[in-house]
């Protein structure tokens, strides 16, 4: 078996692991990591109080924003190189009767996590969500983060720095900023998305990998843009409104392989949710 399918297999057993900490799951928290299948979400006093425990709290967070507001907003991980970054994922965090996991399988090093906001701002996403960056950046938890507007109602929390290998902080560039041209041309969102992976690979010297996406729908949706140099984030935006429907990526750096994995989420339309996602998109 060939190291790109090895590859796959690793990604394919770690987004299974992380969705076993998703909100999706509601089973009991390891004895001994603490970590929380679901986020604890209570309202009391006119104000919202969330906590979380996960290898990824940010993830965790924003999977509990979009389930309680129907918010959809794109993350993105910094590389982690330190060791101070870096967990070993011990047998009590390996969810019971799983698949089996890899013993020396390292993981972020999150941990708890836990922020509060006035109820009354529910309406004022972004002021929640820079909060909410603000408070992750001031905790012990791995990688500091910042909060990008892309468009009306459109939001990204991206990395902006993580420990380097001798422990200091370092700042880092976000994947996703860095210029790139493919070339001009209509084609398949799937077959865009590739194009864009592979030139910012070529250009951040750095594996980027297509993880889970609604493949019949990028397969089958066409955009036509390239030509020009342009940061990748803009490419992405562009690709995205073309499918018009409402949707959230998450960019995850694998530890192990030292690569991304770029996967696409489609997210259901709420009753009361009426903004568009991406520019050009429907709710």
């Amino acid at each position: 078996m060939n190291r790109s399918k090895w590859a796959f297999i690793l990604y394919s057993l770690l987004l299974l692991y992380s969705l076993l900490l998703s909100p999706a799951f509601s089973q009991a928290p390891s004895a001994k990591s603490g970590y929380l299948k679901q986020p604890e979400i209570t309202e009391s006093d006119g104000t919202v109080h969330i906590v979380v425990n996960s290898p990824r709290p940010l993830v965790q967070v924003l999977d509990a924003l979009m389930n309680k507001y129907g918010w959809a907003v794109d993350y993105e991980d910094p590389q982690f190189t330190s060791k101070l970054d870096l967990k070993k994922l011990e047998e009590n965090d390996k969810q019971k009767g799983g698949p089996p996991m890899v013993s020396a399988q390292m993981v972020p090093a999150g941990g708890r996590f836990s922020v509060q906001f006035p109820a009354k701002d529910k309406d004022e996403e972004e002021k929640i969500l820079q909060l909410i960056v603000d408070a992750y950046n001031r905790s012990d938890n791995p990688g500091q983060f910042a909060l990008r507007k892309s468009g009306p109602d459109t939001f990204a929390v991206v990395a902006s720095a993580a420990r380097d290998e001798k422990g200091q902080l370092s700042k880092q560039e976000a994947v996703f900023d860095v210029p790139i041209t493919i070339p001009a041309g209509k084609r398949s969102v799937s077959e865009t998305l590739n194009l864009i992976c592979h030139a910012i690979a070529e250009r951040k010297k750095i594996d980027i990998n297509i993880g889970i996406t609604p493949r019949p729908l990028l397969q089958n949706t066409e955009v036509q843009l390239g030509g020009s140099e342009a940061p990748a984030r803009d490419l992405l935006l562009q690709s995205f409104a073309a499918i018009k429907h409402r949707s959230y990526w998450q960019l995850l750096f694998d530890p192990n392989s030292k690569a991304y994995w770029l996967s696409v989420h489609l997210v259901a339309a709420k009753p009361e949710t009426t903004r568009s996602a991406r520019p050009g998109g429907q709710g």
